[in-house]
């Protein structure tokens, strides 16, 4: 039986990996089953050096449903996930699933002994990854209106048409448009009053639009808005994405806070 299943391995089609991330299993991720790795990605990873591909999808899944693991982990779970869909002929997802692995983790490397294809797919996908546009929201500055709004745009093959803040009333929506002006890399426009009220709680994202009006960039999302609270035009509370922490901000006598506080991806 063993040598049946050698053979079996041997003469699989050259497309589908023996394994995930290296050639050998001595030295492959599969090797790290130890208590720190939690089952399902060790059943994940076995059940793909099985060439069980569809089965091992729902075990990354299933993996990658628990947000707390280490970011290095949970990057390489979401390459070797992409690596699965390219095998199984799904381009679109496969690289949908690494470029998410490389938002997570900039500098994720695959391990010595990676087999040649697998290192071609995630060097294409850091190429199409470091061309994408992007917007990065900016501190505020002193002299700026309560409700104004500034972002960066990073957009290396010039493809973003107009930016929009969608925001809304309530953390679930639904969310309305507001147009940003934009001149060269800088993008601003004050968030309108969801209510029309000078005060108001406003919950939103940032989206750039290519001129297809396909949307190629977000910064934040409907499912993880920014808060902003204003109260008689004077910031008093906002909370935007991961990426920024900022300190309070005291207007006059009155104990006005203006903070960045992480939020869910």
């Amino acid at each position: 039986m063993n040598v049946l299943l050698t053979l079996v391995v041997a003469v699989a089609p050259g497309d589908a990996p023996r394994l995930l991330v290296m050639p050998d299993v001595s030295g492959s991720a599969l090797a790290a089953s130890n208590a720190a790795t939690p089952q399902s990605l060790l059943d994940a990873r076995k059940l793909a050096e099985a060439l069980r591909y569809e089965e091992a999808v729902v075990e990354y899944q299933r993996y990658l449903s628990t947000p707390e693991r280490p970011v290095k982990e949970r990057s390489l779970a979401l390459f070797e996930l992409g690596f699965l869909h390219l095998v199984l002929g799904d381009d679109a997802t496969a690289q949908a699933r690494a470029i998410e692995a490389l938002e997570l983790d900039p500098k994720l490397s695959l391990p010595p002994g990676t087999p040649q294809k697998q290192v071609d797919f995630v060097n294409r996908t850091r190429k199409t990854w470091l061309a994408r546009a992007r917007l990065e929201v900016k501190d505020r500055e002193g002299s700026d209106a309560a409700s104004l709004l500034r972002v960066e745009v990073s957009d290396p093959e010039q493809k973003v048409a107009r930016v929009l803040i969608r925001y809304s009333a309530k953390s679930v929506g639904p969310f309305a448009s507001a147009e940003m002006t934009c001149e060269a890399n800088q993008c601003s426009a004050a968030l309108p009053s969801p209510t029309g009220d000078p005060s108001f709680t406003a919950y939103y994202f940032i989206e750039a639009l290519d001129a297809s009006q396909a949307t190629i960039a977000r910064a934040g999302g409907a499912d993880a808005p920014a808060q902003l609270v204003v109260v008689d035009q004077r910031p008093w509370y906002q909370s935007p994405w991961v990426w920024a922490i900022t300190g309070a901000v005291i207007v006059g006598g009155a104990a006005v806070g203006y903070a960045l506080a992480p939020g869910p991806r």
